[in-house]
């Protein structure tokens, strides 16, 4: 029934953990070979039934995207999977169109998924063959040549799976070709100014030839390095569990990690402190340049302001940490003034991040007030109960929070008088004890 060189056994047993849980199983499907074997192959799984979905991510590169889309949601109907099309825009931030449709497709992923999800990607053995070797022109490390994890959390309390990264290409062609599956071949898939395509279509078929039989060696090879990745992990846990300090700030990520505590440690172990903070907050270890880079930023002097992008994020430096914050929020318009009342049930969204209201000890008194940007009201000062005046700019500093995020830092106005700072502080006047006070993004209080 099922082509032989397909091990059927070995993946169900890796599939386990997944078969025996309750939660949905999303499949990125793009249409392809791999993603098109993996979506008809669970589809026949009983205990699957019921719990499938599929997201097509739509990258808009490609004069024929619009006709994959209909393609998946003609399989998708006919296998009565839910399929969801997002269409996403890749913008090219300096590291590739690849790697900007990549960052892309993850953020999707990220955004139809919820707590007790997994995510199953159709990564095969030749694609974990291709990134390793171009991860070794690049001057990766052990992170980077133990290739791609089976799984790893994508965010909290959702699993991202690979369940095919120990089979072949051809197996699963042949796999797809016995059921006479009809899948769809991306056009820049030929296209060899890419790297991976160079690699895919010139390079591995040439090495392959010389070393016949060799990929089984590989294979044996990236297991011991993960292994040894694994181990090595376990080691620098409770190091790097010293230096990580959480970061509750809003569009940041939650962790932090501590320059003074890092550089207690060799200049030898440091990067991997750094890969271990990274690693928490799924961010892609960056290249080698980038970790020179760093250096700068981590012994930068304790008023310096510099930055370094990764990603998605950019990395800055505040009160001696490092910390990640989202470079979609920085590129952001700063939001207008808008009218609330500490009656509102729904509050609107600020600066792309959820305002609420909620009691604290030195709350506000009932009423309408004029929402406003930090950045709108420098000239204005607060008076705190028990405390002098002071001008907001020197309160935002005192309280803590980093520099990107003053500007658009939410207050409170009446009558041209400065009220209420968003979690920070109540004017004396305005206070009420146990009234509301608003917040934005994590509590602060």
């Amino acid at each position: 029934m099922h082509a032989p060189d397909l091990p059927v056994d070995a993946l169900l047993a890796r599939l386990q953990p997944l078969l025996t849980g309750n939660g949905r199983v999303m499949i990125g499907y793009s249409g392809g070979l791999d993603s098109t074997v993996l979506l008809h192959w669970l589809a026949e799984l009983p205990a699957l039934r019921g719990r499938l979905c599929a997201v097509h991510v739509h990258h808009g590169l490609s004069a024929n995207a619009d006709c994959w889309a209909e393609h998946c949601a003609v399989v998708c109907e006919r296998l009565n999977i839910p399929l969801c099309v997002e269409r996403v825009s890749v913008c090219n931030q300096g590291d590739g169109v690849e790697e900007a449709a990549r960052e892309a497709r993850y953020a999707a992923f990220c955004r139809h998924t919820q707590p007790g999800d997994w995510l199953l990607l159709g990564h095969h053995a030749d694609d974990q063959t291709e990134t390793v070797f171009m991860r070794l022109l690049r001057g990766a490390g052990l992170d980077g040549l133990a290739g791609m994890p089976a799984q790893r959390p994508l965010q909290p309390d959702v699993t991202l799976f690979r369940p095919l990264l120990t089979v072949s290409r051809a197996a699963l062609q042949q796999w797809a070709e016995t059921r006479q599956l009809v899948w769809i071949e991306d056009e820049s898939n030929a296209d060899e100014s890419y790297d991976r395509n160079w690699w895919r279509n010139v390079l591995l078929p040439l090495l392959w030839q010389r070393f016949p039989g060799r990929q089984a060696s590989l294979q044996r090879s990236l297991q011991q390095l993960q292994q040894d990745q694994r181990v090595l992990q376990t080691v620098l846990q409770p190091l790097a569990d010293a230096c990580i300090r959480p970061w509750p700030w809003p569009a940041c990520a939650p962790l932090a990690l501590d320059c003074r505590a890092l550089q207690k440690h060799s200049d030898e172990l440091q990067p991997y402190l750094v890969r271990s903070w990274l690693a928490r907050l799924q961010v892609r270890a960056p290249s080698s340049v980038w970790w020179q880079q760093l250096q700068q930023v981590v012994h930068a002097a304790d008023d310096a302001q510099p930055q370094l992008q990764t990603g998605a994020w950019q990395l800055r430096r505040h009160k001696g940490c490092l910390y990640l914050i989202a470079s979609e929020w920085l590129l952001q318009t700063l939001p207008q003034p808008q009218r609330i009342s500490t009656d509102d049930v729904s509050l609107p969204v600020w600066a792309g991040t959820e305002l609420a209201l909620r009691s604290a000890p030195n709350g506000l008194l009932p009423g309408e007030y004029r929402l406003m940007q930090a950045s709108a009201c420098t000239h204005l000062s607060i008076r705190q109960p028990g405390r002098p005046s002071k001008r907001l700019n020197p309160l935002l500093q005192e309280a803590g929070v980093p520099a990107p995020l003053r500007p658009c830092w939410p207050v409170l106005v009446q009558n041209d008088e400065l009220c209420a700072v968003a979690g920070i502080a109540v004017a004396e006047h305005r206070c009420l004890p146990n009234g509301p006070m608003l917040y934005w993004g994590q509590s602060l209080a």
